[in-house]
């Protein structure tokens, strides 16, 4: 039995880390005989980690038709920043609230490993710190349904991250936005720590508005 789940889970994580990266893309079907060549694997696990993937949004399951990767478009891109900003905000304020002393002293150590950070030429580097930061607020607010909305929204953040990366997306590093967050939560200020995470995660959607933007203007010239 234990065999059997941790399959499950195996199949979950492959296939979601296919779809989130694209190498999956929106609109893909997927075939149940494909997929068990393709992670080695039954129909049975398969099956189950469809049925888990569909409840998170990232397929859909037709009758009679299997699964097909979720579609991906604009409105989907503001849908999950709409509901992951407040989740965030949540995270971030309750973080100032209930951070112990000793994961406080955590996130000054991510915040001197950005003010050492060059960006520009390490930008996978500020990525993972960015996502590790986020990814302890969401631990340190001590609420396991905010932390777990999070989690899904951060997939669905990264899908749409690679899918429009391939089209043009630029994102800035936002080292100054990350350090006025993570003073705020370390000095005990949850207003302020909410705040600068509205305005640190506005900023991505800015970069999709952006692009968003250039390619509408581009087309008027078609």
């Amino acid at each position: 039995m234990q065999n059997k789940y941790k399959n499950k889970i195996s199949i979950i994580q492959q296939l979601s880390g296919d779809i989130i990266t694209c190498q999956l893309k929106p609109g893909t079907q997927i075939r149940e005989a494909q997929a068990c060549a393709r992670y080695r694997t039954s129909r049975t696990p398969v099956r189950e980690a469809l049925v888990e993937l569909a409840a998170k949004g990232f397929v859909i399951l037709e009758q009679n038709k299997g699964a097909i990767v979720a579609p991906l478009d604009t409105a989907t891109v503001f849908a999950v920043f709409e509901a992951r900003i407040p989740a965030e905000k949540a995270a971030a304020s309750l973080s100032a609230v209930r951070a112990t002393g000793h994961e406080r002293q955590a996130l000054e150590v991510y915040k001197q490993e950005l003010l050492e950070l060059d960006p520009d030429r390490d930008a996978d580097n500020y990525f993972a710190i960015d996502r590790a930061i986020h990814q302890a607020l969401s631990n340190f607010s001590r609420n396991p349904y905010i932390a777990s909305q999070i989690e899904n929204l951060r997939d669905h953040t990264a899908r749409c991250w690679h899918y429009y990366k391939e089209r043009g997306l630029r994102e800035e590093a936002d080292i100054d936005g990350l350090v006025t967050i993570l003073d705020a939560v370390i000095s005990n200020d949850p207003q302020a720590a909410a705040e600068a995470m509205r305005i640190h995660l506005g900023g991505y959607v800015s970069a999709y508005r952006e692009m968003l933007t250039e390619q509408i203007e581009t087309l008027k010239w078609v």
